[in-house]
């Protein structure tokens, strides 16, 4: 993310000019904050924690427009609140999710809004200018509750006609510069044909078998287990939970006759919260999902009509949650890890376990030292025919440029990396740096986890570079002496 707000910042357009899956609100913002305010490795943090705090409120606000008293809203706050601290990351699920919501409260509030339909599809635009995914998943839960909520056929056709256009002309408009610049079919091959291609490489089985320890003694390390144990869990407990909010909203149906238009939508956002989580099922994409039923279990609970099974499994499944976001954040204050300051300008009080921090600061000054202002760089990993995650921090710490289009990408077959060479033949960055972490060569359960044999790149680059120096798990390489 940092890296592409840097290549905004610089002129470049995403889609056009560099690799970007997502929609292009999250690298302009940065990219923006860039030019005001100069490169920095916090300015997501700020916004991130800015709309951690949004999310959490609307989720108080939504039990409490359900009906739920002030301790089950306080219940659901404190749930999103922690979902949202940790895990975390830079990617743009964040601000999407919370549009999303936004959408759905305006959208289903009992006071007629000044713009009536037009405030939430507007908000349906945004989502989908973060993410696209969630902007589709925030549209179909606006329009299942204007089709509950409206009193007329009628009325119910207008709404979701005007909502419906407002939301898709607003959207096309946010993405009207890319569609110019490279035209639909690249545009929609960014977006979404690139990851359908490469699912198989990102998704991962459902966790079923933890095969992870259970210590009984000292109470401490009792603790840290039942967290991590529940922590590998989160994807089952969510699920669970979205099965019981479709059992609740059924029964509710059934004795009122009537289906709550504000719990069926946010119940389809929820849907769409479950297929974000199994295109990678593990605790960061099961986020979103544990905030929609933060925003609607305690609801539910709150409501009389149901039989004490379904209120027992309810006060479970809430429960459950809690312990999650409670363990995490109980750990993070009461076993903090060891971290030391990043010595960069670049990383404005950014924080990284102190071996991390010493090499990566080490690596980014040699590299700027030997690399002028302006000229390339390019960042590899352990071994080119096995990459699980790339590092492209390497780019913003040292503030030089990639002279390809993809700063995050497997590019693991022997045609990619062909490819890769030749683009690096003509480019000639002045330095390589090869990011040895463990982490770059775990075997992931799936097709990414599968070495492919080719080893072009690595070759290449033996070929060309020599070592310069090591920084813990960095090295810098420079060109050899021609001749």
């Amino acid at each position: 993310m940092l890296q592409a707000a840097a290549r905004v910042a610089s002129g470049q357009v995403p889609y056009a000019d560099f690799a970007w899956p997502y929609g292009p609100a999250h690298p302009y913002l940065l990219g923006w904050s860039f030019d005001l305010f100069g490169p920095s490795m916090i300015g997501w943090r700020v916004l991130r924690s800015l709309v951690d705090a949004a999310v959490a409120v609307t989720v108080y606000v939504l039990v409490r427009r359900e009906g739920g008293p002030g301790w089950l809203a306080a219940a659901g706050w404190l749930i999103a609140a922690c979902a949202m601290a940790q895990p975390t990351s830079a990617t743009p699920f964040a601000p999407a999710l919370l549009l999303a919501l936004l959408a759905v409260a305006t959208a289903t509030s009992q006071r007629p809004l000044p713009g009536g339909v037009l405030i939430p599809a507007a908000l349906t635009a945004l989502t989908a200018a973060w993410r696209l995914d969630f902007g589709l998943y925030a549209g179909g839960a606006v329009v299942v509750a204007l089709l509950l909520q409206a009193p007329t056929a009628r009325e119910r056709v207008r709404a979701i006609a005007t909502y419906s256009a407002a939301a898709i002309g607003l959207g096309l408009l946010a993405y009207l510069p890319f569609l110019l610049a490279i035209g639909p079919a690249d545009l929609y091959d960014a977006l979404v044909g690139a990851s359908l291609r490469e699912r198989d490489y990102w998704t991962l089985p459902f966790p079923l078998g933890y095969d992870g320890g259970l210590t009984l003694w000292p109470p401490a390390d009792l603790a840290e287990d039942a967290k991590d144990l529940l922590g590998f869990y989160a994807p089952l407990i969510v699920v669970a939970g979205l099965a019981l909010l479709v059992t609740w909203g059924a029964v509710r149906a059934r004795a009122e006759r009537a289906v709550p238009a504000r719990a069926a939508a946010l119940a389809v956002l929820g849907v769409g919260c479950l297929l974000y989580l199994l295109s990678r099922t593990d605790e960061f994409h099961a986020t979103p999902l544990i905030v929609v039923l933060a925003a609607t279990l305690p609801a539910a609970l709150a409501w009389r009509g149901g039989r004490a099974a379904l209120r027992a499994a309810l006060v479970a499944v809430i429960a459950l949650l809690l312990a999650y976001g409670s363990a995490n954040r109980l750990s993070a204050l009461l076993r903090p890890p060891e971290l030391a300051a990043i010595d960069l300008p670049v990383a404005d009080g950014a924080e990284a376990p102190p071996s991390e921090a010493r090499a990566l600061a080490g690596m980014a000054r040699l590299v700027q030292h030997e690399v002028p202002p302006g000229q390339s760089i390019y960042a590899v990993t352990r071994r080119s025919d096995l990459v699980r995650f790339n590092q492209p921090l390497i780019y913003v710490a040292a503030g030089r440029p990639n002279p390809t289009r993809h700063d995050y990408a497997i590019q693991t077959s022997a045609a990619d990396q062909l490819a890769l060479t030749r683009e690096l033949a003509d480019a000639r960055p002045r330095a390589i740096v090869r990011w040895n972490d463990a982490i770059s060569v775990v075997r992931e359960p799936n097709q990414r986890g599968e070495p492919t044999g080719s080893r072009v790149l690595d070759r290449w680059i033996a070929d060309r570079y020599r070592l310069l120096e090591r920084f813990g798990d960095y090295e810098v390489l420079v060109p050899r002496a021609e001749g």
